[in-house]
């Protein structure tokens, strides 16, 4: 295996620590003799990323290659990817069909009409950013509809249900 390669976890049990799944992929920065240091990506949450130190027994190389211009961009942004690394991945906290409750008044989501202490449904089981899908919206006494779907940070919600 070689810088750069991409790669597929086959054995995660040495990994538990990082909370590493099975088939995660990742890709290599660093080969050492029966080390690697890999960059994997949090599939639950796009832009989550760790570094870790796994043995080359235990991953597989993909068919896959990575595009030049994109090897070309790792390669000049890796001491900044490297320090912005996190030592493992967090669970989500919340998940799909969970009732939450907006904890923050902020523009970002006044300006779609979404104050603190609104009761919402998070749509699915992925965050985008440590961002998910709200669903605030419903009908009024009046038969009146109201509300929108947006993006909410984790860590402005609370789960009530």
């Amino acid at each position: 295996m070689k810088k750069f390669d991409l790669v597929l976890l086959k054995n995660e049990n040495p990994y538990k620590q990082y909370n590493l799944e099975k088939n995660m992929r990742g890709i290599v920065l660093k080969n050492y003799f029966d080390t690697l240091i890999v960059l994997f990506f949090n599939p639950k949450n796009q832009g989550d990323y760790i570094t870790a130190t796994i043995s080359v027994s235990d991953v597989t190389v993909c068919n896959e290659k990575i595009p030049e211009k994109m090897i070309n961009e790792l390669s000049s942004n890796l001491d900044i990817i490297k320090s912005k690394s996190k030592e493992k991945f967090e669970p989500l906290r919340i998940k799909a069909y969970d009732m939450v409750e907006l904890l923050v008044e902020d523009i970002k989501y006044t300006k779609y009409g979404i104050h603190k202490g609104d009761r919402g449904c998070v749509m699915e089981d992925n965050a985008v950013q440590n961002y998910v899908e709200v669903d605030f919206s419903g009908i009024d006494e009046n038969g009146e509809f109201y509300g929108d779907c947006i993006s909410v940070k984790i860590d402005d919600l609370k789960v009530i249900q």
